[in-house]
């Protein structure tokens, strides 16, 4: 074998090399952003008087705005009453009676209420009233702390954890305490 052909086959196995040495490092980067992905929660902020809040994206349905409730009696004082969303009736929850935050929600019959963040699981459907709602935020599980000892143990069981962001403490709220059936605390 000569040494030019000697050096052409040296270069190709060379090339070689290096198109699998990217083609893996390409496939390794792919890997870790799907890593990173999967290793973040989406969350829904929103305001009860002045804390902010977020439920997490997946057990969040829609936004409902324009509604008017239905009451009904010998409920909760936070269940406000009911509204048909696309045939569904649905109950109405002031989220921040039943975790005890004061917020504007609290509001008397006739009054117009804010828009509605409708929240389920496999077990139940209720449309949240909150003052405001927020942005949509993705947040790394390792940003997401225990929640604060420091709430009343009223409000804890409706706090699953912390996470601060843009300098604000959001309370992560428990949806399937939220939307535990009324029977089962009462």
């Amino acid at each position: 074998m000569s040494d030019a052909a000697g050096r052409t086959i040296a270069s190709l196995q060379d090339m070689k090399i290096h198109e699998e040495l990217r083609r893996r490092a390409e496939s390794l980067a792919q890997a870790q952003e799907e890593e990173v992905v999967a290793d973040a929660k989406g969350l829904l902020l929103f305001r009860l008087g002045e804390e902010w809040y977020a439920f997490p994206i997946q057990g969040v349905r829609e936004i409902y705005n324009d509604y008017t409730v239905t009451r009904i009696p010998r409920v909760p004082d936070f269940i406000l009453g009911v509204v048909n969303v696309r045939g569904e009736i649905v109950s109405v929850t002031d989220l921040g009676t039943m975790i005890r935050v004061p917020s504007r929600t609290q509001r008397a019959i006739g009054d117009e209420l804010p828009s509605a963040i409708i929240i389920g699981n496999e077990h139940c459907v209720t449309a949240v009233v909150v003052d405001e709602i927020g942005d949509i935020a993705e947040v790394p599980n390792s940003d997401i702390e225990p929640a604060l000892s420091t709430l009343d143990r009223a409000q804890a069981e409706f706090v699953a954890g912390s996470v601060y962001l843009d300098g604000r403490l959001i309370g992560i709220v428990n949806l399937d305490k939220v939307l535990e059936p009324i029977g089962d605390n009462v």
